[in-house]
């Protein structure tokens, strides 16, 4: 582990990998991880950032050993917090597209389509209710709650309006096609931890 991160404590990490179980055999697109940055760290800047991004690339590259990554191009923007809402106003099946003017629409609106909409939708839930609390569950665990004073960066943008953000890795070509690509890292202060999520697929 990283010497800025340290891992979750034993029940914490059951948690965290009984979630992202259910997310696979739900379908989902995303994955993350969750690390514990230390009291005595000092203040959380974007090298912890970059240490949980790393870590989430590194667990990619073991699964498939021919994928490219380098943080050392990759650029951070942060993202307003405030535009997080409690994930329960986001039910199974809830669009924002062809509704609203998408200049309007925040990242956290695109982030909870896009977790409940890959390619092949999360049918594969073992019951509705399982496919109900996925999301609201995804986002305890990786900290994305309101008013707990939280830091969002996101490291790839808008691969339509800023292509070249998003080549810092291989991984991100599938979603270029046509489904979108994700790559966040959260920080919680209240509850000291660094969550980072990506997500990039096609059909």
């Amino acid at each position: 582990m990283n010497a800025l991160l340290e891992p979750l404590p034993p029940h914490e990490a059951q948690a965290i990998e009984a979630l992202r179980a259910a997310m696979d055999r739900a379908g989902s697109a995303f994955d993350f991880a969750v690390h514990r940055v230390p009291a005595q760290a000092g203040p959380v800047g974007e090298a912890h950032h970059r240490a949980a991004l790393q870590g989430l690339f590194e667990s990619f590259a073991a699964a498939w050993p021919a994928l490219r990554f380098d943080l050392g191009q990759a650029v951070a923007t942060p993202l307003d917090a405030q535009a997080v809402m409690p994930a329960a106003h986001f039910p199974p099946g809830w669009r924002v597209d062809h509704t609203r003017d998408p200049a309007r629409v925040s990242w956290f609106e695109w982030l909870a389509q896009a977790f409940d909409d890959p390619p092949y939708t999360l049918r594969w839930c073992e019951d509705p209710e399982t496919h109900a609390w996925l999301f609201p569950r995804f986002c305890a665990c990786t900290g994305l709650m309101r008013g707990e004073g939280i830091e969002v960066l996101d490291w790839v943008g808008d691969p339509e309006r800023d292509p070249g953000r998003s080549e810092w890795s291989d991984y991100f070509e599938a979603g270029k096609e046509w489904w979108g690509i994700w790559c966040l890292t959260v920080w919680n202060p209240r509850h000291r931890t660094l969550a980072a999520m990506a997500a990039s697929t096609t059909d």
